[in-house]
Parts: structure tokens; sequence; C-alpha cells
């Protein structure tokens, strides 16, 4: 990259890969953000957001990228959320969420943005909730049944999968899946046999090889 980044968010429009916040090694979170082309392989610089953020969380929808949360250069969490359009290259704010989610897990399944667990500034939080462009407003939804942030968080199947991270205390190693149609969570039996926070996780289409509990 251009720019030395950690806690950064990343997402993929169009086949090209956005490095988006985080901070470097002066400890000072970051505004701006870069794309690699995947037909040139290289990174270029684009429009900074109007917030430095690092631990933020990171969707695609509809071809446009939202951060979501995180923490200021102050360390304060962060209920704002923007997006940004590549065809314009302009950053844009939308609607604030019901709490400040530093370390939030972000996730979307059909057509809806998630923002899930994260630290409100003092704890860990259990609760989640979900955003559609369509009315441009966050609406809460079921809670899980664990507190976790900084955890892995990914769509499969019609279900959004919520991967480790950490509570208030120590690392988290259940999985657990949110459910659209029912409004509910499902702790799944497997769990992560390594203790994860801050993963990186992605779907691959194969079946199903676990029950839940």
């Amino acid at each position: 990259m251009l720019v030395e980044r950690d806690a950064l968010g990343v997402g993929v429009i169009n086949n090209d890969i956005y490095a988006v916040g985080g901070w470097n090694i002066f400890d000072d979170s970051l505004s701006n953000a870069e794309v690699f082309d995947i037909h040139t392989q290289e990174w270029r610089m684009i429009s900074s957001r109007s917030t430095a953020t690092s631990y933020h969380g990171v969707g695609v929808l509809n071809n446009i990228l939202y951060a979501v949360g995180g923490h200021n250069k102050l360390s304060q969490a962060l209920d704002t959320v923007e997006c940004y359009d590549p065809s314009l290259d302009t950053w844009t704010p939308v609607a604030k969420m019901s709490v400040c989610r530093d370390g939030v897990g972000v996730g979307v399944l059909d057509g809806v943005l998630y923002a899930v667990g994260g630290k409100d500034g003092s704890k860990a939080l259990s609760s989640v909730e979900a955003y559609r462009p369509s009315t441009g407003v966050w609406s809460t939804i079921a809670d899980m049944h664990k507190p976790r942030r900084q955890a892995g968080v990914v769509a499969l199947n019609g279900l959004l999968y919520v991967i480790g991270g950490l509570d208030d205390t120590f690392f988290v190693h259940s999985i657990e899946f949110y459910s659209p149609e029912t409004n509910s969570w499902t702790i799944v039996a497997a769990s992560t046999e390594f203790l994860h926070t801050s993963a990186g996780v992605a779907a691959i289409n194969r079946h199903r090889n676990f029950k839940s509990q």
C-alpha cells in the first residue's frame, strides 16, 4: 500500500480492493483511503473521509462502500457512518447508529448492512443493528448470545456468521449465526480451535459440515 495501516477496514467493489483508514506507526488514526486496481496492479489514493478512524468496520452494499464506527484519534468510540461512491470519489455521512461501536463487525446480507457488537467505550456489546439504504435508518435486531468486539463477520447461505472476537476480559471461542427470517441467533456447536481477534474471514461455497446447538 501507499500508506502503512493497522486496524484498517477493507472492502471490494468491482474487483478493486479498498483500504480505508486505520492507524499508523505514530498511533494516529487515519482519514485517508486507497484502492488497488487489479488491472494496473497499482495502489492509488482516493478521497479522504471527514473523520479519521481505526478499528472500524467496512461493508459494501450496492457498489457503495460503508465505513462504520471505530474510534477516533482520541480513542473515543464512534457511532458515525460514512459511505463512499467510487463513481464520484466522494464520502457522504449517513445515519448514525444507535450506540457507539469501536471494533464493530460489519456484514452484508440480502441488501442489509449489519453492525455487530463492538465496544461502546466501556464494555463489549452483544447488540446488533441493521441499516437499509431504502429507509436510510438503523434498526435494532436481536442481541447475540455473547458480547464481542473485533469479531469476524461473514454472510453465507442466507445467514450471518460472527466468529471469535473479544469480550471484556478475554478471547471469545464461539461462533454464532443470525437468521433474518426468525430474527434470532444460534450458537454453532463447532468453535474456533484457536483464539482469534480482528480475524479476517471469507465464505467459500461448500457443504455445511457442522451442527448448531
